[in-house]
């Protein structure tokens, strides 16, 4: 009787650590980012060959992850002149988490040249901050291209149906 209860015992051990091993495992890929809110601001660029080139500021972006709040606000035409120029953007994050909180502000600048080829550069804070995106192009011919600023709040949620 003593050895019999001792394998159930052994038994119900290994089912219970293979099960927490198998959770350990899937646990992390269950979760998933979901957009709370978001907001864009763009704008053209001229790149013209009579003028000089330099760095442009195209505008601002901002996020409150305690009040869910995102802004962009972005100035609507930069003339500049060929080979390369450098563009900027300010980000700022107001409030940062709250404990417990998988709030992310994510800050996004890309510009495409002329060709529609898009150059990017990405920003993740989930602190009280501020900061400068830059992103920077060489351009060969005249011609009109575009940008596009991003702020997005996220939040980190289970998906149960992973």
């Amino acid at each position: 009787m003593g050895i019999c209860l001792n394998r159930k015992i052994v038994c119900i051990v290994v089912l219970m650590i293979a099960l927490v091993g198998v959770l350990a495992y899937v646990t992390p890929y269950a979760w998933e980012n979901v957009v709370v809110n978001t907001t864009s601001s763009g704008g053209r660029i001229d790149f013209q060959d009579n003028i000089s080139h330099g760095t442009f500021f195209l505008g601002a972006a901002s996020a409150d992850l305690e009040k869910n709040a995102v802004f962009t606000n972005s100035v609507p035409l930069i003339e500049t002149g060929m080979r390369g120029s450098t563009f900027t953007a300010s980000w700022k994050n107001y409030q940062g988490n709250e404990p417990g909180s998988r709030k992310m502000a994510v800050f996004n600048l890309t510009v495409w040249d002329s060709i529609r080829v898009p150059h990017s550069t990405t920003l993740e804070s989930q602190k009280i901050g501020s900061g400068t995106l830059s992103v920077s192009c060489t351009q060969f011919e005249p011609g009109e291209g575009r940008f596009l600023l991003t702020s997005t709040i996220y939040e980190k949620k289970l998906d149960l149906n992973y």
